[in-house]
């Protein structure tokens, strides 16, 4: 496991000690009572996340034993028992598409109100859809985007750094001064993440959802996939190092009446990026079977001659 990832399980599970079981050392009947108490509260992954901090935590303290982790592992979520009664809280839904009239809108706002650590991010996450930990180091030589990647594979090791073409001026100088703006920014990415929420709902105070930086990352992902690049490509540009993560990023359908103005750097060895090993799933790209029509349908098609003993399929 990460430090990072440890970090972040150890500050949930702190919150949850002092909100939920009211001491900073509660005991493991106390956790187990106090994760059921609230299950309801939580939908199913949301519950299994804090479940696995708590129980990350507890083996992180040292104890002598670890019947406490041992008790958190085994607890079932109440909520997803079989023949449970209780009701499932859903999901919210993201916001994956972004009309170009609500990017302007919102920059204005933020522009408006001073907010500029927000309509920086903005920009960066419109228009080459980086992750918000990526934002601060980010460079712009001529007209190339250099992005550090985000994401750690292995200890010590920065994977999907990426290099990226914009060949339009004004999206490129609006980035060089977003890329500036943020790699000079103290505040925190958390802070920046809520004031962007708190200000896109003040100016959309009418709808039930509002777009999220995220929500433009989704944005890029079906700009990507309705363009035709390959696999790989579109997993470069996005900074997976798989061709299976952009699955989740996107809808090819929302992209289709925008333009892509992101290529990789000329000369690329796209050689490195993963494919996945597995087929994908629910049957998808896999060999079923033979599907043989009755011999008084073969020749139904018009135009088309099928031999006497030939098969369909």
């Amino acid at each position: 496991m990460q430090p990072t990832t440890l970090k972040r399980y150890q500050t949930r599970a702190r919150n949850f000690y002092q909100h939920r079981c009211g001491e900073a050392d509660p005991s493991s009947a106390q956790i187990c009572a106090a994760l059921l108490a609230c299950a309801d509260n939580y939908c199913p992954n949301s519950f299994s996340t804090l479940k696995n901090s708590l129980m990350n935590d507890q083996l992180a303290r040292g104890n002598s034993d670890t019947a406490t982790a041992t008790a958190i592992r085994k607890l079932i979520n109440p909520v997803t028992a079989p023949n449970s009664k209780m009701t499932r809280k859903s999901k919210l839904k993201q916001i994956r598409k972004v009309p170009f009239e609500d990017f302007k809108a919102l920059y204005k706002h933020l522009h408006a109100g001073a907010n500029l650590d927000e309509a920086a991010s903005l920009v960066l996450a419109y228009w080459i859809g980086v992750r918000p930990c990526e934002m601060r180091t980010i460079s712009v030589t001529g007209n190339q985007v250099k992005i550090i990647g985000g994401k750690k594979s292995a200890e010590l090791h920065r994977g999907a750094d990426r290099t990226l073409v914009i060949d339009k001026p004004k999206i490129l100088k609006l980035i060089e001064w977003a890329a500036h703006r943020m790699s000079k920014c103290p505040r925190t990415n958390t802070a920046i993440r809520d004031r962007f929420r708190r200000e896109a709902r003040t100016l959309w105070s009418r709808r039930k959802q509002v777009p999220t930086l995220k929500s433009f990352r989704h944005q890029i992902g079906s700009i990507l996939k309705a363009s035709g690049e390959s696999p790989e490509t579109m997993a470069y540009i996005m900074g997976h190092q798989s061709t299976e993560s952009i699955s989740v990023y996107g809808d090819g359908r929302s992209g289709a009446d925008r333009q892509s103005y992101l290529r990789p750097v000329e000369g690329l060895d796209l050689s490195k990026v993963r494919k996945p090993k597995n087929p994908p799933r629910y049957g998808a790209g896999r060999v079923i079977g033979r599907i043989e029509f009755p011999a008084s349908t073969r020749d139904w098609l018009p135009g088309k001659s099928i031999a006497p003993n030939s098969r369909g399929t």
